[in-house]
C-alpha cells in the first residue's frame, strides 16, 4: 500500500520537525518547507494528498499561500489543515473549516495525526 503524502509548511523549526517525525512515525511520507515560495515548489514538482499549513509564514500569509495552492490543485487545497497561534477570529475559523480544519498552536500530536488522517479519509 502506497504512503499518503503530506505536505508541512510551518516557519518554526520545532514544528516542522516534530510534524515531519510524528507523520512518518505513523506511516505518512512528509516533505516540509519553511516558506510559501518553498511549498509552492514542492506542490510543483509532488502530488500530495494533504497540506499541513501554519497561517502566518514570512513571506505570504496562509490564506493566499492556499489560494495559490487551490490554483495549481484544487483537491489538495479541499484537503488542508490549517495551524496557526494567532489568528483564531469567527471568520478565519470559518474558512479553515471550509478548507479542512483548523488546529491551535500549540496542538497535541494525536490532534494532529487525526486531523492528517480524517483529511485522508484512514
Amino acid at each position: 500500500m502506497e504512503r499518503k503524502r503530506v505536505l508541512v509548511v510551518d516557519d518554526e523549526e520545532p514544528i516542522r520537525r516534530l510534524a515531519l517525525q510524528v507523520l512518518v512515525d505513523s506511516g505518512f511520507e512528509v516533505h516540509c518547507a519553511a516558506s510559501a515560495a518553498e511549498a509552492l515548489q514542492l506542490v510543483r514538482e509532488h502530488l500530495f494528498d494533504v497540506a499541513v499549513l501554519d497561517f502566518l509564514l514570512p513571506d505570504m500569509d496562509g490564506i493566499r499561500l492556499h489560494s495559490e495552492i487551490r490554483r495549481m490543485d484544487a483537491e489538495l487545497a479541499d484537503k488542508t489543515l490549517f495551524i496557526s497561534g494567532v489568528d483564531q477570529s469567527n471568520e478565519s475559523l470559518r474558512y479553515y473549516a471550509d478548507s479542512g480544519g483548523f488546529l491551535p498552536k500549540p496542538f497535541k500530536i494525536d490532534e494532529l495525526i487525526a486531523g492528517v488522517r480524517a483529511l485522508v479519509g484512514d
